[in-house]
């Protein structure tokens, strides 16, 4: 447990700076995705993308339980 605590410490850096690398993109991205889709506000834009990913991922957990079964 010692090794998963020390290897998250080591990378905390790496994944903030990553973190703030990559904003202004996925902002312009979201931007894009608000105006195309005529959403009225980021807020529901994201909360639409966020309800697609868990909808997929809950779909695919289905899929590989049934297919496992």
């Amino acid at each position: 447990m010692a090794m998963v605590w020390a290897g998250s410490q080591v990378t905390k850096l790496v994944r903030a700076g990553g973190a703030l690398a990559l904003a202004p993109i996925v902002d312009r991205g979201l931007s894009w995705f608000t105006v195309k889709f005529k959403f009225e506000s980021q807020g529901k834009a994201f909360m639409a993308i966020v309800g697609f990913c868990f909808g997929l991922a809950l779909i695919l957990f289905f899929i590989v339980t049934l297919l496992w079964a």
